[in-house]
């Protein structure tokens, strides 16, 4: 995807990556939003501790890879945020819409749609993340 982009646009990888990342910096800032506000109104759950260390630690690795702390990042860590996109599209999306059908409430809609998008967004940038880190430990 970002060879392609790179062809259209005649930007460079590392610009490409940062607009990706921003994206899914900003949804996952909004993610972290709504953890933070679940853990101080229902108290410690678990569903929502994961959805705060997930956007902490995508968050991280995203800005990370962008911003130049590539040589930590590289390898296990960049994996991070792809298998926490997965996570929000399969476990938070698909688990509260069948919570949904039990007892429909418009804030929990509005969850399902949030989990699927941002699980779609951050899985795409995540796997992007792999593939960037890949090329940036093999250029070293």
């Amino acid at each position: 995807m970002i060879q392609l982009a790179q062809i259209i646009t005649g930007k460079s990888e590392k610009d490409l990556f940062t607009v990706l990342a921003l994206k899914a910096d900003i949804i996952l800032a909004v993610t972290l939003a709504i953890a933070v506000l679940q853990q101080a109104v229902k108290g410690m759950e678990t569903s929502w501790m994961l959805l705060l260390v997930g956007s902490l630690f995508s968050i991280a690795v995203l800005t990370g890879l962008s911003k130049g702390a590539r040589q930590a990042l590289t390898g296990i860590p960049s994996y991070i945020p792809y298998v926490f996109g997965i996570y929000l599209f399969f476990i938070e999306g698909f688990g509260r819409l069948i919570q949904l059908l039990a007892s429909f409430s418009i804030l929990n809609a509005a969850l399902v749609i949030l989990f699927f998008v941002a699980g779609n967004i951050v899985a795409t940038v995540g796997y992007n993340a792999v593939v960037y880190a890949r090329r940036l430990q093999q250029s070293h």
